[in-house]
């Protein structure tokens, strides 16, 4: 039996979020237990959201396809831990960009879940990997050329905190 194409596109794209929900929590696993938990000045949580882009955006994934994201932290702030386990957001936020990338696009014996592309952030590859709200609504009003911010027309909450991806 074949499924019609907007149905495998839709379950791929689907696949695509769940794997990145996974590699999130278990990434912030990972990085709470050296370094704390990320707050905001306020002492609330930093929170985290990949926004997924290009044809996982639309949820028009093939089997061909990457993955574009670009990844969002709410604020800047340091980390929970104590002396020399406590860190700034940024940081925090750039290790757990590191581990999603790798936990999702690493090679191994049975091939990789995605390739993952994340040229499509704020100053491409001279960017920075993660980047508090602030920083990228200044950018796309300010810097974004028109291709960037047309770009954003099928972004959307992939992972993490949905609220946070909707106020980008």
């Amino acid at each position: 039996a074949h499924a019609p194409v907007a149905s495998v596109t839709e379950d791929l794209s689907n696949l695509a979020d769940a794997t990145l929900q996974a590699a999130v929590e278990i990434g912030r696993q990972d990085l709470a237990a050296r370094f704390g938990r990320p707050l905001a000045p306020s002492g609330e949580e930093a929170t985290f959201a990949v926004i997924a882009m290009g044809k996982l955006g639309g949820r028009e994934l093939n089997f061909s396809s990457d993955i574009d994201l670009l990844f969002l932290y709410s604020e800047d702030g340091e980390t929970s831990g104590d002396g020399a386990k406590q860190i700034s957001n940024a940081e925090y936020f750039t290790k757990l960009g590191e581990r999603i990338i790798h936990a999702i696009s690493e090679q191994t014996d049975e091939g990789r879940v995605f390739r993952v592309d994340m040229r499509l952030r704020p100053f491409g590859r001279m960017g920075a990997l993660a980047a508090p709200l602030g920083n990228c609504l200044d950018y796309y009003e300010h810097f974004g050329r028109a291709w960037e911010r047309q770009a954003l027309i099928k972004a959307r909450t992939a992972a993490g905190d949905i609220a946070l991806g909707n106020r980008l």
